[in-house]
């Protein structure tokens, strides 16, 4: 927890960094320590404070910056201006470039995610090349505020609540965790550094600067005024309650585990499914952590979808989770595999799709089907002829099909690049892509799209259209109802 010095004094933040330097044992003499710096207040604080303990801490700095090419002349003036720090302290700077809003694009990830994974593999990259152990980043105790109150906002469970972490993997570590944002401000300004300002900090389009403006200053005025310390002090008994309980669920953890291979860990399906309900949601984290050495993707819907192939017997089913993971239920057995080159330990791909459920639905009919990544449903019901609504009550989140013209077993997925349909009343087929810009569909509308599949072909783009070849004919006998919803995720 921070000290019980004035948040703003400036100069007790030089005494709180060496507080948590101690407290976390995040650094050790010899240690080569590259700061990222951004050019903001935070992280010229933290690489000027470090720069006075380093003698006395017998450690070594460097400097890393990274222009994410998103604010032109702004983002090279914020470069030139880290670079000129580096200089005049005497450390090395290595610069780096990225075109973060191609990565967006192209991985169909939120501009905030893509800066994320673009920043941190320029940051594992020159670490690799330049030697150093350390990687030392500006986190203060409002951004873990402004974190938690993010988590708890989208829906969390108690892993969401331990924060940022104040040392991961004993590699990244943050000087800055118990500091206020007034404290760091105060110092910057008292010492005369020269700092640079992002606008996009200002942006009230994002959410966490919404939190950072108006829901945390109105928490502190309204409710608390040390709401910040309170939701840190929170964050820090869950990370240690949460430390213990992980050591418990190991042992279980090996009991479940029937085989492991490459890539590849199969549970048995009746251990999970008989344990305590908290105890099978961290039967499950732990595998999905195990495979791919992270759960940042992973959220309480993925696991209670897992949760769910143990007990949901209408169908065969399979689901794609973020990650590239595969989750498939096979009589006792539960298998999860992770797709090559994901794998814990490999390097992250230049390029990597955000997967969504997949499953596999069998007869007999009715079934439903809830796919929580994607917050959508599908109920199944067979239906005659004589049956079916007036066409125009039908609406596009519904479809009608000739049953015998489907080759089961059916399957949701996601649309990938290729997909081809032939549209109701269309003369032949075209691919989804001609499909989604001839009728102005929204880029990022496009991913989020569900298609219904047979053995043979796309039967139904959800939500737009079915494919000619399953129309209903008057030859018809029976029809399968396909009716599409939303799901309650609050």
């Amino acid at each position: 927890m921070p000290p019980s010095s004035t948040p703003s004094d400036p100069n007790d933040l030089l005494a709180t960094v060496q507080q948590a330097l101690a407290t976390h044992h995040m650094l050790a003499p010899g240690d080569r320590v590259m700061v990222g710096v951004s050019g903001g207040p935070d992280s010229m604080a933290l690489l000027h404070l470090l720069s006075r303990l380093a003698p006395e801490l017998k450690i070594r700095l460097g400097v890393a910056h990274l222009n994410h090419c998103l604010r032109g002349a702004a983002a090279d003036r914020d470069a030139e201006v880290v670079c000129r720090a580096a200089a005049s302290l005497k450390y090395p700077c290595h610069m780096g470039r990225a075109r973060v809003l191609k990565v967006k694009q192209k991985l169909g990830l939120s501009l905030e995610e893509a800066a994320r994974r673009v920043r941190y593999a320029f940051f594992n990259k020159t670490m690799a090349d330049e030697g150093y152990n350390k990687l030392a980043l500006g986190h203060h105790l409002d951004d873990n505020a402004e974190q938690m109150l993010m988590a708890l906002l989208r829906g969390t469970g108690p892993r969401g609540l331990s924060g940022i972490v104040p040392v991961r993997e004993n590699r990244i570590i943050r000087p800055l965790i118990n500091a206020r944002r007034s404290q760091i401000e105060a110092f910057v300004s008292k010492a005369g550094i020269t700092c640079v300002l992002d606008a996009s900090n200002d942006d009230l389009r994002f959410v966490r600067n919404r939190i950072r403006h108006r829901l945390l200053p109105l928490l502190a005025s309204e409710y608390n005024p040390r709401i910040a310390d309170h939701l840190n002090r929170l964050a820090d008994v869950t990370r240690t309650e949460e430390a213990w309980i992980d050591g418990l669920v190991a042992t279980e953890y090996k009991q479940a585990v029937l085989k492991r291979e490459k890539g590849t860990i199969t549970l048995s399906a009746g251990t999970v499914s008989q344990a305590h309900r908290a105890l099978a949601r961290r039967l499950v984290r732990k595998v999905l952590q195990d495979l791919t050495g992270t759960l940042r993707r992973i959220t309480f819907s993925h696991v209670q979808s897992v949760l769910r192939l143990l007990t949901d017997g209408c169908g065969e089913k399979e689901l794609h989770l973020p990650g590239g993971i595969r989750v498939r239920r096979t009589g006792d057995r539960l298998m999860l595999v992770v797709a090559t080159g994901l794998r814990r330990g490999a390097a992250e791909p230049a390029v990597e799709k955000d997967a969504v459920p997949k499953t596999i639905i069998s007869a007999p009919f009715p079934a439903t089907v809830e796919i929580q990544a994607m917050g959508i449903g599908l109920r199944f019901s067979p239906c005659l002829p004589n049956q079916l609504p007036r066409w125009e009550d039908v609406g596009r989140n519904r479809a009608h099909f000739d049953m015998d013209r489907l080759s089961l077993p059916l399957t949701v997925r996601p649309a990938v690049p290729g997909d081809r349909f032939t549209p109701l009343g269309a003369a032949g087929s075209q691919k989804l892509k001609k499909f989604f810009i001839d009728h102005r569909i929204p880029r990022q509308a496009r991913t989020m799209t569900p298609v219904l599949a047979d053995k043979q072909r796309i039967v139904w783009l959800v939500g737009q259209r079915i494919d000619d070849h399953v129309k209903v004919t008057p030859d018809t006998s029976q029809v399968l109802s396909v009716e599409f919803f939303l799901l309650d995720t609050r």
